[in-house]
């Protein structure tokens, strides 16, 4: 896939939390117990990991002025994110997560409600700096965060289209909120101008409703896309670039947290991307890196992989690539 701009900003879009994660695995909410605090959203992460990557990574959005807003961003600034074009308002607070781990997963109690960072609206948005940009990365969740939230993205959305600028979606779909046509709507529009997307197995079976890899891959396709990568959780990922499919086998890793693994492959990917890596070696390195991330407990700051981890890990051979197939979608390739 062409990149202009290859050494452009590889921009995150989007709005920052506070997040509350318990000492003790097993802390519920509603318990007494001691909690770790920090910077979090998956936007947020997203950048972060890029950072750990590389040194194009930056991120918009809108924070305010009080005390948790300030922490998320010395956070942020500290793992090495380009902050310029981040607003600062007097008005609003960060919102807020917290997290708990049950039997069948985790849940995540949200304070956000007219959050600072929902907040972000297009006249926010710097147009030459999105021009300058070699990507843009957004989540699903963001298109109904709010209305502003939403015509922010669209506006990036449309200058990254306009001058060349990879388009990178991550589905994120959350079902609580995807029981309107006009939610439905948006999801797919997202992935109708997106040229790269990585939705979980799940997600992508929602979207298509197809159960089958294969069939998938081949809708999305269909859809505009042009590289997908199909995350598995613990189970590897399929990617595919409309020419090739692959396949990247499970990694044996202790996992302590799941959270930001799925935005560090997502960063990952739009690396290899840019870096013209063949879609077999995209795939290792995604893999590795999401795994990476699990290993440790929270996300920004705590647990994000950095490059040479990340190639360390590759060097021990964890996982096996494997061919799907070639030319699968010939009379359809969009590639």
């Amino acid at each position: 896939m062409k990149v202009n701009n290859p050494k452009g900003k590889i921009v995150s879009i989007g709005e920052l939390l506070v997040e509350f994660i318990p000492v003790e695995p097993n802390l519920k909410i509603n318990e007494e117990g001691s909690i770790l605090k920090t910077a979090s959203g998956s936007s947020g992460i997203f950048a972060c990991a890029n950072a750990n990557i590389c040194d194009r990574a930056a991120f918009i959005g809108k924070i305010g002025s009080d005390a948790l807003s300030q922490f998320a961003y010395k956070v942020m600034q500290k793992e090495g994110v380009d902050l310029s074009r981040v607003v600062v308002s007097s008005q609003g607070q960060i919102g807020l997560s917290f997290l708990e781990n049950l039997q069948d997963g985790r849940n995540f109690q949200y304070y956000r409600d007219k959050s600072v960072g929902s907040m972000f609206g297009p006249e926010d948005v710097d147009e030459e700096y999105i021009k300058s940009a070699s990507a843009i990365h957004y989540s699903g969740m963001l298109l109904e965060l709010s209305e502003s939230m939403r015509k922010a993205c669209e506006k990036c959305i449309n200058i990254a289209k306009e001058n060349g600028v990879l388009v990178s979606f991550d589905p994120n779909i959350r079902k609580e909120v995807m029981k309107s046509d006009d939610a439905i709507e948006r999801l797919y529009h997202g992935i109708a101008t997106a040229d790269v997307i990585a939705p979980t197995l799940e997600e992508a079976q929602f979207i298509t409703k197809k159960e089958d890899s294969m069939e998938i891959l081949k809708e999305l396709h269909k859809k505009g896309p042009k590289i997908i990568a199909l995350t598995k959780d613990a189970n590897g990922a399929i990617l595919s670039d409309g020419k090739k499919v692959v396949s990247v086998s499970a990694l044996k890793v202790h996992a302590i947290d799941p959270t930001g693994a799925g935005d560090t492959f997502a960063s990952m990917l739009v690396y290899g991307i840019q870096e013209g890596w063949d879609l077999e070696k995209i795939a290792i390195y995604c893999n590795c890196a999401g795994a990476l991330a699990v290993t440790k407990q929270g996300s920004i700051g705590r647990a994000l992989p950095n490059m040479k981890e990340i190639e360390e890990f590759v060097k021990g051979d964890p996982c096996k690539v494997s061919l799907e197939t070639e030319n699968l979608y010939e009379e359809t390739c969009i590639v």
